[in-house]
């Protein structure tokens, strides 16, 4: 009677493991946008511990320059998005986030630079006789599409196109910058065959770590000649019996 009293206790307490303690606090980090240029919208991404107190949270949000939105929510994903709109003027507006299940209380911060854009621009001339529209131009730096978009250019016309880099944490060297007209292959050729133009430059010790970078880029000031090429399709005569 004993041996089964002791027997049965055992396997009660193999069946019961002991709980695990309840998290104390949320671990919150943030990634996402971390350089902006003024006015610039990026997307903050923040996300939460999966070791954290039970129960759904919420939580709100300020940014100490700027807007966001949303500024609050609930919920118990392991991240959510905060779309910031950088302020008109440089700086480093703080990101303020504050959790809660009603009982535990945790803010976390998070800072964004806003920073001088380094202008990458080009003006194209089209040589031809009509007007083209939606030609795309792709920027490229060491190799990665900083930004895509179209144009329109009228006949006998130039158009400029340029795009605002934030050109961040750029190691000291030489790094390379390209600008890329009809990435497809429709419209646009340089006289050369070619659709891309290539420009390198340098960024010296004295310039590591700086934010605002100002960069003698040659593509600064660039005159590209367009010109279309037409296919004859044009139906051949029958011939006569």
């Amino acid at each position: 009677m004993i041996a089964a009293a002791i027997s049965l206790l055992l396997i009660s307490c193999l069946a019961s493991p002991a709980m695990a303690d309840e998290a104390s606090d949320y671990s919150v980090s943030f990634s996402g946008a971390e350089y902006l240029i003024p006015s610039e919208k990026g997307v903050v991404v923040v996300n939460i511990g999966t070791d954290r107190p039970s129960g759904d949270y919420s939580w709100n949000a300020s940014i100490s320059s700027g807007t966001i939105t949303p500024n609050k929510g609930s919920g118990s994903a392991d991240s959510f998005n905060i779309t910031v709109t950088a302020p008109t003027t440089t700086g480093d507006p703080v990101l303020s986030l504050t959790l809660t299940n009603g009982t535990v209380n945790h803010t976390s911060t998070y800072t964004l630079h806003v920073i001088e854009p380094t202008v990458i621009s080009a003006t194209v001339k089209n040589s031809g006789y009509l007007a083209m529209q939606d030609v795309k131009v792709r920027f490229l730096a060491d190799g990665a599409v900083l930004n895509e978009t179209t144009f329109d250019i009228a006949a006998n016309a130039t158009s400029t196109v340029s795009y605002n880099w934030t050109a961040h944490g750029l190691s000291a060297g030489e790094h390379t910058v390209q600008v890329v007209l009809d990435p497809d292959n429709e419209y646009v050729r340089f006289l050369d065959g070619s659709s891309t133009y290539t420009s390198k430059f340098f960024v010296g010790e004295s310039i590591w770590g700086t934010m605002n970078v100002i960069l003698a880029i040659l593509v600064a000031l660039l005159i590209f000649i367009v010109f279309l090429t037409y296919m004859n399709r044009g139906k051949k005569g029958k011939k006569k019996s």
